[in-house]
């Protein structure tokens, strides 16, 4: 599981550092993925502004196990990564998650936190590494890298019902997708799951927050964070939320900023009206 891990991680941290991609992996894509291109910046915005409204409304409810699905597997491809192996997910009924993993034996706090605090932060570091692919000339590509990654995600980790059928779910519109609608239309679909999960990611975060004050958080990821290092949750906690809006905000101002020139003149213009 530690080469599967690394080839999801890997890649996500090279996007989310803005490097330009090596010459060898140019290769592969133009030979593969010959349409692949950058939208217009002013679609990538309008997508990324849909997703961000879905994300604020009841409607995010419909694409909640998204972000349930994309924190399990933060947990599990991290565990891989540091040498510990994931052994499964469920998701379950009400949007919620669990992920298990077998640390190895001579795993220190500094492993143990790594891997808590990478749930919450997964939503938000993959919002930030989409809309850096869409905007460097590779939604095609990213789209396709999504979609293996949940494909893994089925093979590998998924071990109850609903989880299974609900990736598989998307793993199957997501090739046909991939396969057939127009690349414009495939950047700002990725540019939108960027900015649905980089709000998702802060709200989960700030739900987070809100069950350790309500005193019920000692088996959160945060919570036992807290226990490992000795500290107060609640500080734990805000201190995991702020991580996750810095991530979060900045995906959104690189998701909205190239086109923000726009945004202002078209609220100018409904308040002369209003």
């Amino acid at each position: 599981m530690w080469l599967v891990s690394m080839l999801v991680i890997v890649p996500v941290l090279y996007v989310v550092s803005g490097r330009d991609i090596p010459p060898v992996v140019l290769d592969w894509i133009d030979r593969y993925l010959p349409k692949d291109s950058a939208p217009s910046e002013k679609l990538v915005a309008i997508g990324f502004i849909v997703g961000v409204a879905i994300a604020g409304t009841p409607l995010h409810l419909f694409g909640r196990y998204l972000a349930t699905v994309v924190h399990e597997l933060g947990h599990s491809f991290i565990t891989g990564v540091l040498g510990g192996r994931p052994t499964r997910i469920d998701i379950f009924l009400n949007t919620g998650g669990l992920a298990n993993w077998d640390p190895p034996s001579n795993w220190g706090k500094y492993r143990h936190t790594l891997v808590l605090g990478a749930g919450y932060t997964a939503p938000p570091v993959a919002a930030l590494a989409a809309i850096t692919a869409v905007q460097s000339g590779h939604p095609q590509a990213w789209f396709a890298f999504s979609t293996a990654t949940l494909a893994i995600g089925v093979i590998f980790l998924m071990r109850n019902i609903l989880g299974s059928l609900w990736t598989a779910a998307m793993v199957v519109l997501s090739y046909f997708g991939s396969k057939y609608l127009p690349i414009e239309i495939i950047g700002a679909i990725v540019a939108g799951f960027g900015g649905y999960l980089s709000i998702e990611g802060i709200r989960d975060a700030s739900i987070q927050v809100k069950i350790i004050r309500m005193g019920g958080g000692s088996t959160c990821d945060t919570g036992r964070i807290a226990r490992t290092w000795g500290m107060r949750p609640r500080f734990a906690g805000w201190l995991h939320l702020f991580l996750v809006i810095g991530i979060s905000g900045y995906a959104l101002y690189k998701g909205v900023h190239p086109y923000w020139p726009e945004i202002q003149d078209w609220v100018q213009e409904v308040t002369k009206v209003s």
